[in-house]
């Protein structure tokens, strides 16, 4: 679990007519192998079962928004910055399809 990425990313969206407004982006927000480590399974356990992150990902718009806002109120693994960076994405691509997910440093990094 330590080399994993929290991942926020979009579905993409086209129009009827086949206008492509975004082509899927994904963007990697948390990397839990900095989470220090009195907060890491707090962190885990949230991710795990308030979030089922570890058995699928997240499409769930609502529950992506609160996922981030969560963690950045709860255990201050996002930065202020970062928020703003997310909250601004979030903005963009709210007609795309939000996901939430985990995945391996190895796989975002390809």
């Amino acid at each position: 679990m330590l080399n994993t990425y929290l991942l926020l990313g979009c579905n993409g969206f086209k129009d009827s007519d086949s206008f492509i407004y975004c082509d899927s982006v994904a963007n990697p927000i948390v990397d839990l192998s900095n989470i220090n480590s009195e907060d890491k399974e707090k962190v885990f356990n949230f991710l795990e079962n308030a979030c089922g992150l570890f058995d699928a990902p997240c499409y769930d718009y609502n529950k992506c928004v609160n996922i981030v806002n969560f963690l950045y109120r709860q255990f201050s693994i996002i930065d202020e910055d970062g928020l703003h960076k997310v909250q601004a994405f979030i903005r963009m691509h709210k007609m795309c399809g939000l996901y939430v997910m985990l995945t391996s440093k190895e796989d975002c990094d390809e």
